[in-house]
């Protein structure tokens, strides 16, 4: 998709103005701006940049800003821009300057409250790393991959695995520059003075509507932090029969709704742990589905269940022994063949003992690595990925609906059916992970068509999705239909009010202002 209205002197002139004021080094052109793309998705060259800009200041981001106001020309912003499978930093309408955040790095921790505050270009690794420095007083919510970045994580409604998981729920402010290149600062940030982590200030609270927005560009960012427990027990449970999600996810939502559980559990399959080992047709070089007796036998290779839960108890050794005792209880009343095991760490000691942890107990643990790179090689050594994205009702029957919705999808494309599960107490988030060759255009063009297959009936049944390709993104926001779309039109109305000129993310999240709408795209 592209703008073909813009004038290409217009481009340039804009890029002009702006390499007088960041230098020619923070303007990338050509193969340069080729990085800025997502690398999962080599089809064509549709959502390619025209070129990409790295201001380092917040002044730097005003007077880009303002220089694609004065020439019409759109902008898309972009953090570390390694949200590969979503788009990466490229934009829905090709052709268009990216505004990559990467060199605005810096961090700052309040040491008495446990909170930080991170520009965009502040990576997990950094913030981990900061704090470790510090002496791991306090520990972070990460991602699977630690090399994206915290504001932009938090900012797409991306998630973690400790108590603050549920990453844009627990931001109590932020900073904004707005479409005309003005600053805001939201919550208690709007004060001058203040610097208390409220999540609310005097008045509308403003804060979430920059997240997963092309409001503004938010360019500084507050999140709290987990305090060292004195415990941290990683649990594991392994589920032996396939129909014992729905029980165990019935379980989990009991376990966080009460406090037992304060962190976010995730539910999987052995085949990410598979494709950790080594490719698919190591395992079985056969069509799908992988048979059950294939799929048994990987299990027992794994030492893993059917299904598998990784979740996490903090704190006093006498709290997490009676949550424990809690645990055990109410996982035997819900799936009573279950494994429950467990591993009893000291808090001050977890880096000595990281070495030792799986990549899901380190994450619990604030440690992201980069390993979950190599689950993308599962169809070979050049792999790629696409994910369906929806959210539900956290129910035993809420997750068979959602499973009979997308297995028969899924699998008449030619994929596996690869399910993640995150309980976040009362809803789901069901991730579906379609790996493929990403050099295999036809392999490709079968994942976007379980996309636009899957997303409509989902949503007809009641599952929207929380996050999604640039591709599809009118799709997704198409199925937020109530009232004739009243949220959209509502975020429009917005989008014309603060950005007449239509030059920040146009498209984003299927939110158009009204110079572009006209290539809102409907399947």
């Amino acid at each position: 998709m592209s703008a073909p209205e813009i004038n290409p002197a217009d481009y340039e002139a804009a890029l002009a103005d702006i390499r007088i004021r960041l230098g020619d080094d923070a303007v990338l052109t050509g193969e340069a701006a080729h990085e800025f793309r997502d690398p999962y998705d080599p089809l064509d060259e549709s959502h390619y940049p025209a070129a990409v800009v790295q201001p380092s200041t917040v002044e730097e981001v005003q007077a880009v800003v303002r220089a694609a106001a004065r020439h019409g020309v759109p902008l898309w912003t972009s953090s570390q821009g390694r949200n590969n499978g979503y788009g990466g930093s490229a934009p829905v309408i090709g052709g268009t300057i990216v505004v990559n955040l990467r060199r605005m790095d810096r961090i700052e921790i309040d040491e008495e409250l446990g909170l930080a505050v991170v520009e965009p270009g502040v990576r997990f690794f950094d913030l981990v790393e900061e704090l470790r420095r510090r002496g791991n007083r306090w520990w972070t919510s990460a991602p699977s991959l630690g090399w994206g970045s915290v504001l932009g994580n938090t900012a797409d409604h991306g998630f973690g695995y400790t108590e603050y998981g549920d990453h844009a729920a627990h931001v109590p402010a932020l900073e904004v520059v707005l479409p005309d290149g003005s600053l805001l600062r939201t919550g208690m940030w709007a004060s001058s003075a203040s610097r208390a982590p409220h999540p609310r200030g005097f008045g509308p609270n403003v804060t979430p509507l920059f997240l997963q927005s092309n409001l503004g560009i938010v360019t500084k960012l507050a999140r709290p932090l987990t305090p060292r427990p004195e415990v941290y027990a990683p649990l594991t449970i392994k589920a032996p029969a396939a129909a014992d999600v729905g029980p165990l996810v019935d379980a989990m939502r009991i376990l966080t709704t009460e406090g037992t559980i304060t962190n976010i559990p995730n539910l999987t399959t052995a085949l990410g742990a598979a494709a950790m080992r080594k490719p698919r047709d190591e395992w079985y070089d056969g069509g799908v589905p992988i048979p059950d007796d294939v799929y048994q036998q990987m299990c027992e290779e794994l030492a893993l269940g059917w299904w598998n839960c990784v979740a996490a108890l903090y704190g006093p050794a006498a709290v997490v022994q009676a949550r424990l005792a809690r645990v055990r209880e109410v996982v035997r009343e819900h799936v009573p063949d279950a494994e429950v095991t467990v591993k009893m760490i000291s808090g001050s000691e977890i880096d000595d003992e990281i070495e030792s942890l799986t990549h899901r107990e380190a994450l619990q643990a604030g440690r992201p690595s980069l390993v979950m790179l190599e689950t993308a090689k599962w169809r070979g050594e050049d792999g790629g990925h696409l994910e369906i994205s929806p959210i539900g009702r956290a129910t035993a029957q809420d997750v068979q609906r959602m499973i009979e919705i997308l297995r028969p999808v899924v699998e008449a494309e030619g994929y596996d059916f690869w399910p993640s599960l995150y309980v976040i107490k009362r809803s789901m988030m069901f991730l579906c992970v379609l790996n493929y060759d990403r050099f295999d255009p036809e392999s490709i063009a079968a994942a976007y068509r379980v996309a636009r297959r899957a997303y409509p009936a989902l949503a007809k049944a009641g599952y929207l999705p929380y996050r999604g390709n640039i591709r599809v993104m009118d799709m997704m926001q198409d199925q937020f239909d109530w009232n004739d779309h009243a949220i959209r039109r509502f975020t429009e109305l917005l989008k014309d009010a603060l950005d007449p000129a239509g030059v920040l993310s146009p498209g984003k999240q299927g939110i158009w202002p009204e110079r572009f709408r006209s290539l809102r795209q409907s399947d």
